[in-house]
């Protein structure tokens, strides 16, 4: 049967600790019986304004969805019903609250010991066989016409099962989330407003969790509606990659620098615009001072990865 809580009800496990400049709290929506491993963990992380997590990893693939505050990870913003996807063994951050603070929501579908931070874990990162780095930040969709609109994310599927769709519906409207099936479990995610479940009506913030086998969760929406995500897990075996399109190659001979750590990529021919670097320029000609926006590594740690 689908494990569900809503905020309201876990709310009293709400636990503070200090951290510099600051206050941290952790709130179990989902809790793994101790020691099983193959089991799902879901926790709102919140943290005061200006609050700085490190660049880390974990060993779990992992979604995070951002419910209050607002802030970066690396040098990505993050708004609120932000979605980020990291897989097993890729280093990403550091994670930094804005003015508002920063409240998020952590979804594994198994077991996980906990952040593994750089420059420390380092070499552990490194001696992982097989690893295949890779994360992706995007954001929702839950505009529409109809009593069901469903939008589904463009940037985070493979074909291993890895998918995510924003669901919004009409109040007391009915529908099924897609079937979980095709990947390693799924989360049902109410952002807004409220959903009927079992002869219970569960606010947002609540958080569902299906098993493969378990079948396509039933979405009633309560009297006010509800705003949804739905988060797929893959199946895939170990080290698998995820099939990305091929660039078409530029007509000028470029170069593109990957980041050994989290496998973000530098294309010369496109330049980072964003941050002052124009299209065209040379790696040689990126300031020595830059660093990896997805995990803060120094240019030391990128090598030459494609020759256009």
């Amino acid at each position: 049967m689908p494990q569900i809580a809503s905020y309201d009800e876990v709310k009293a496990n709400r636990r503070q600790r200090e951290i510099p400049g600051g206050y941290a709290w952790r709130t179990d929506f989902i809790k793994p019986p101790e020691g099983v491993k193959n089991a799902p963990m879901a926790f709102l992380a919140e943290g005061t304004p200006g609050r700085v997590i490190p660049p880390h990893f974990h060993d779990a693939d992992q979604f995070q969805v951002i419910v209050s505050g607002g802030g970066a990870l690396g040098k990505h913003d993050l708004k609120i019903h932000a979605v980020h996807f990291s897989r097993a063994h890729t280093p990403y951050g550091p994670l930094v609250a804005n003015h508002e603070g920063l409240g998020f929501l952590t979804l594994r579908a198994q077991w996980d010991p906990g952040a593994q931070y750089l420059p420390e874990s380092r070499e552990k990162l490194k001696s992982v066989p097989g690893r295949k780095p890779w994360q992706v930040t995007e954001m929702p969709k839950f505009d529409g016409p109809g009593e069901v609109n469903v939008h589904t994310f463009s940037r985070i599927r493979n074909d291993e099962g890895l998918a995510v769709w924003s669901l919004s519906l009409k109040p007391h409207a009915r529908t099924a989330a897609p079937d979980p099936a095709a990947g390693n479990g799924q989360y049902i995610i109410v952002t807004r407003g409220s959903l009927a479940y079992q002869g219970r009506e569960y606010k947002a913030i609540a958080i569902a969790f299906v098993k493969p086998e378990e079948g396509a969760f039933p979405l009633v929406a309560g009297p006010q509606g509800v705003e949804a995500l739905v988060l797929n897990y893959p199946r895939r075996p170990a080290g698998a990659a995820v099939r990305e399109p091929v660039a078409a190659k530029p007509a000028v001979q470029y170069r593109v620098w990957q980041c050994a750590l989290c496998a973000f990529t530098y294309d010369e021919a496109k330049g980072m615009p964003d941050e002052g670097i124009a299209p065209g320029t040379r790696w040689e000609d990126v300031p020595a001072s830059w660093t990896c926006p997805d995990c803060s590594a120094s240019k030391d740690d990128f090598q030459m990865s494609v020759i256009g």
